[in-house]
């Protein structure tokens, strides 16, 4: 968040659990200067149901999606699945390809879709999600 918080030409979208973490990413964290309104955090509970955390990330990506960026770049935190022992987020396998398929049609039409591996600490958990998170943009 901080490379771009000054920043008008990169978007930057976090759903995270708060307070976790580094405690950054606060609801108020909207970007400074030329970066105003190009930062959209949504610091959740832990406890969140998996119909609520949908509904947060399709707000984030309509943001998104009206910034109109050239190409998306996704830092894949798999830490929100519900077996991950760091978090407490509700995400399952499916949950992850369902993801990755709304990723695909918001970056659909630009330049690309790029995702790094981030988090995700149950080694089981990780490798079916990504697994699913893969298929989903087939």
């Amino acid at each position: 968040q901080d490379c771009f918080y000054e920043r008008g030409d990169v978007f930057f979208l976090s759903l995270h659990q708060w307070p976790h973490y580094p405690g950054t990413g606060a609801a108020g964290d909207l970007g400074r200067g030329k970066g105003e309104g190009t930062t959209l955090n949504f610091p959740l509970p832990g406890e969140i149901d998996e119909s609520m955390w949908f509904a947060c990330f399709e707000k984030g990506l309509e943001a998104v999606e009206e910034f109109n960026p050239d190409f998306v770049l996704v830092s894949s935190g798999f830490d929100s699945h519900r077996e991950d022992p760091l978090g407490d987020f509700p995400l399952t396998e499916k949950s992850f390809e369902r993801i990755a398929q709304q990723l695909v049609t918001l970056s659909g039409g630009r330049r690309g879709m790029v995702s790094f591996l981030e988090g995700g600490y149950n080694l089981n958990a990780l490798a079916s999600s990504v697994s699913s998170y893969l298929q989903g943009q087939l």
